[in-house]
């Protein structure tokens, strides 16, 4: 089974699409939804539909504690959070499951859609391969809700720095994956999310605290070989 968390804070203009994407999935899965305190008709929302659970975050701790809440009352084996914006491709993702389920890999990652607001898509984003050795070197070779692992490598590395990190934290987790080295990752190539770029998400309203945080974490700074590399790789 994988467990698919949902963050969500004031989420009322996109949740239900969210959880809409989600259900048409045929394979095992939970979906949990962690509310950090929604006044706008979120919760109203998310009530009618009955197979999703929905934890309350009483502590206004951020959007990785309230994944990690999730993570910790989910059952399954394999897990990932997808926020409240974004939209999964059943098709896709499914094909991520199976792979992760019959493979011997700990992360699977596949290619991503930009979409606007209205939902139209804007861009082509390629899963990079060799994402192993791009982590390792500062940079995110995938779109984050198009990545799932198993709940085993999550706690190994000691889940996510919730308190130190509140933007880049799927950074610092990804980048930890990659230290280990019996750690494998796989890329497929299908698209499996629609992510949302409309310039008032978290991480776009506070580029500068991420990049802090990055600075914090000792993540290294790509140098411009590496960037080069990392458009080379982008099939």
């Amino acid at each position: 089974m994988i467990s698919i968390i949902t963050p969500v804070l004031n989420g009322a203009d996109f949740i239900e699409n969210n959880i809409k994407s989600i259900e048409k999935l045929t394979i095992p899965f939970e979906h949990i939804i962690v509310d950090g305190g929604s006044t706008d008709g979120t919760l109203e929302i998310i009530q009618r539909f009955s197979n999703v659970k929905v934890i309350h975050q009483k502590e206004g701790r951020g959007m990785y504690h309230a994944i990690h809440l999730g993570f910790k009352e989910s059952i399954g084996d394999i897990i990932t959070w997808v926020n409240s914006d974004d939209i999964i491709l059943n098709n896709g993702f499914e094909k991520l499951y199976t792979t992760i389920v019959n493979s011997k890999s700990d992360v699977v990652y596949s290619d991503a859609f930009f979409i606007n607001i209205s939902g139209k898509r804007i861009k082509n984003v390629k899963g990079r391969y060799f994402a192993k050795f791009l982590l390792k070197n500062g940079i995110f070779p995938f779109i984050q809700p198009s990545a799932i692992f198993t709940k085993k490598l999550y706690y190994k590395v000691g889940g996510f720095d919730f308190i130190n990190f509140k933007i880049a934290g799927d950074l610092d987790l990804f980048y930890r994956f990659s230290l280990l080295k019996e750690v494998k990752f796989k890329k497929i190539k299908k698209y499996s999310v629609e992510f949302l770029k409309y310039g008032d998400s978290l991480g776009d309203k506070n580029t500068v605290l991420a990049n802090k945080e990055r600075d914090r974490a000792n993540i290294p700074i790509p140098t411009l070989i590496i960037r080069i590399f990392n458009k080379i790789v982008s099939l």
